[in-house]
């Protein structure tokens, strides 16, 4: 089989740990051609999607094409996809790309909050502090095109510069952010489900340094083996099928205590931390799915 892998530039990924190498890495393994390209690198010829890897390939004679740039989401990755959606039905797509332009990673959640801790979306800087009131004093406070967990913070009332990161994040009113409870459980970490076509596959929790409020791994959190409660499934289950329904087939959901607070569909990871702390080897159970789907299809 053939496969491309739309990604950022190899060099800027780390080689042990990046979950775009381990599908790369298990696809070879298998026999299976890599291909490999940037956004960049697809155009159109046409109404035909094609993509520059070494030498020019139609994304429709692939037998999967696996979307995995990293975020933020804007203006020239929404262009990629549509550009992809150019090879709708002529490949198997990881993830899909209308279903990337459907699911914003942070207000998608939205559409399950009862699952979520208490969550205010907006510019308004009054309705901020008014929240952060609300919530005893203490928020998250998150950009809506961050990824990674740039630009998050913890907002305390009583800190005299609450107000200034407020402005900050905002840029005095111009920009949406979310904010969320502080939920005291994120210093025991928070956990990162993996879920394959709408399952739960694996999970990791990532905690966070003594010196910082976040846990993602790349800025020095901790991968430590975990196990899902009941209300993690109850989690899954009802998020799930409608991320399958979108064709979001390799997902990422953030638990905190009882609480979803992200759903990260663009690049997940977590793959090469789950498989090292349980034994396991998620990236074979993805390639095994595209391969069944792949089987799938009616004959080119």
């Amino acid at each position: 089989m053939k496969f491309l892998f739309v990604m950022d530039p190899p060099e800027r990924l780390d080689r042990d740990g990046d979950t775009t190498l381990a599908f790369i890495d298990e696809a070879t393994r298998r026999g299976h051609e890599a291909l490999t390209c940037q956004p960049g690198d697809l155009w159109a010829d046409g109404g035909r999607a094609m993509a520059r890897s070494g030498a020019d390939v139609p994304l429709d004679g692939l037998d999967a094409v696996f979307l995995r740039k990293d975020p933020p989401y804007d203006v020239a990755y929404h262009l990629h996809t549509l550009l992809c959606e150019l090879a709708r039905g002529g490949t198997v797509f990881v993830n899909d790309p209308r279903g990337l332009r459907e699911c914003h990673e942070k207000l998608f959640t939205l559409r399950f909050a009862d699952l979520m801790p208490p969550t205010l979306v907006t510019a308004d800087m009054g309705r901020l502090r008014a929240f952060l009131r609300e919530q005893g004093g203490e928020m998250i406070l998150k950009p809506l095109e961050g990824a990674g967990g740039a630009g998050v913070l913890h907002v305390r009332e009583a800190d005299r510069n609450a107000g200034a990161l407020i402005e900050l994040l905002t840029d005095h009113g111009r920009r949406w952010a979310m904010a969320q409870r502080y939920v005291p459980e994120a210093r025991a970490g928070d956990k990162r489900i993996v879920l394959l076509d709408g399952r739960p596959i694996g999970a990791v929790l990532r905690v966070p340094r003594g010196d910082e409020t976040r846990a993602n791994l790349h800025v020095g959190g901790r991968a430590e083996r975990t196990e899902l409660t009941a209300r993690d499934r109850e989690i899954c289950a009802r998020v799930g099928p409608a991320l399958s329904a979108l064709g979001l087939v390799f997902v990422g959901l953030d638990v905190l205590g009882p609480w979803l607070t992200e759903i990260n569909v663009t690049s997940p990871t977590g793959i090469r931390q789950i498989d090292a702390l349980d034994g396991v080897r998620l990236e074979a159970d993805v390639i095994d799915w595209v391969e069944r789907r792949v089987g799938e299809r009616p004959q080119r």
